[in-house]
């Protein structure tokens, strides 16, 4: 008697996200297993991370600029009004002009931001390579962007609303977490080495701010000690 062969199981595809299901998953759904499951998208892309990217430092400040018109148009003129003031007397403007140049400039503002992201990024990926990591730059890239474009339009529309303003504050604390799911993830390291790679990073960066606190800072200190001098 011939037992009839069973059938095989459907093959299991990757599951793929749109833009605001990969948005929600990395802030509603907290894990090293959610960030992963979004590096396993077939559509992952240098590409799609940056436009991520791109498109939320250009709303953000769109965001910013609607909600001063509409909620503090008193505030809104007057910084206008200020800038236009302070600027020199051949290029004054009016306030009028000076905003619809700001809106059009607001693309390669958006530009600037983009690639101090992908520069930023890729000193972590250096960073994180040398510490042993397995991932690539696009993952490491895309992980961060699927959390930190939704984050950065919500921290805008949060900063302009007074009284909410004041969450702002737990939600870096959020960024910060959600950071090391995603590094976690993209670099598939244990996490003493995520912590190690972070820990850099800081450093890197306090050392940058001290060095320009220190140039900025220098013709007052240079001034100060030969008031000193003298005074002694």
């Amino acid at each position: 008697m011939t037992i009839p062969a069973l059938p095989s199981p459907p093959p299991e595809f990757p599951m793929t996200f749109s833009w605001l299901q990969a948005w929600r998953a990395a802030l509603t759904r907290p894990s090293v297993a959610t960030y992963t499951d979004l590096l396993l998208d077939p559509k992952v892309s240098l590409r799609r991370a940056a436009a991520w990217l791109y498109l939320a430092a250009l709303l953000s400040y769109l965001v910013g600029v609607g909600i001063q018109a509409t909620v503090f148009p008193g505030a809104l003129a007057q910084v206008i009004r200020e800038a236009g003031q302070t600027a020199p007397p051949e290029l004054q403007m009016a306030p009028t002009i000076l905003l619809v140049l700001s809106l059009a400039c607001t693309p390669f503002l958006a530009g600037f931001f983009l690639v101090l992201y992908i520069v930023g990024f890729g000193i972590v990926h250096f960073i994180a390579s040398a510490l042993g990591s397995q991932g690539s730059y696009t993952d490491l890239v895309y992980a961060h962007a699927a959390y930190v474009a939704p984050l950065t339009l919500l921290t805008t529309l949060l900063g302009m609303i007074p009284l909410v303003n004041c969450l702002t504050l737990p939600l870096a604390l959020y960024s910060f977490g959600l950071q090391l799911l995603a590094l976690k993830a993209a670099t598939r390291m244990g996490w003493g080495r995520v912590i190690a790679t972070l820990l850099i990073i800081v450093l890197l960066i306090g050392l940058v701010v001290a060095v320009l606190g220190l140039g900025l800072l220098a013709p007052e200190l240079e001034q100060w000690l030969r008031g000193a001098g003298v005074s002694s």
